[in-house]
């Protein structure tokens, strides 16, 4: 049963998944300032090579145009409530990106973490792993 002020989980899949669109929308126009309102000042973003990006290195390398991203494609989506507020979103991301000039095309399985402050999610954590094959 739903209480005042409670919410059913659809709402959070639904809400995290428009966050999750609101990022990667801000990637692929390289909006520094939109993708800084959707990443949590924590954040950790492991990248598919094995570095760690925390916010200011993600959005200092978007800025620089040293990472652009030319499509990001969702599939598998699956968004877990973790607790109140707190939710993890999982799936299989294709990703067409050009790294420092060189192009890449990724496909990886990923992990996001994301929590709720002030009405609004932000993602916390960002790990890929590539695909085999």
């Amino acid at each position: 049963m739903q209480g005042k002020g409670c919410e059913v989980a659809g709402d959070v899949t639904a809400q995290v998944l428009a966050a999750e669109q609101a990022r990667c929308d801000a990637m692929l126009a390289n909006d520094n300032a939109a993708l800084d309102a959707v990443l949590d000042p924590r954040l950790q973003f492991a990248h598919a090579t094995g570095a760690v990006d925390d916010k200011d290195a993600f959005l200092a390398k978007m800025a620089a145009g040293r990472i652009r991203y030319v499509t990001i494609g969702w599939s598998e989506e699956r968004v877990l409530e973790l607790a109140p507020d707190v939710a993890m979103l999982t799936g299989r991301m294709n990703t067409d990106v050009e790294v420092e000039g060189v192009v890449k095309q990724l496909r990886n399985r990923v992990i996001t973490v994301w929590g709720r402050s002030g009405g609004a999610w932000r993602m916390i954590a960002f790990q890929s792993t590539p695909l085999a094959g």
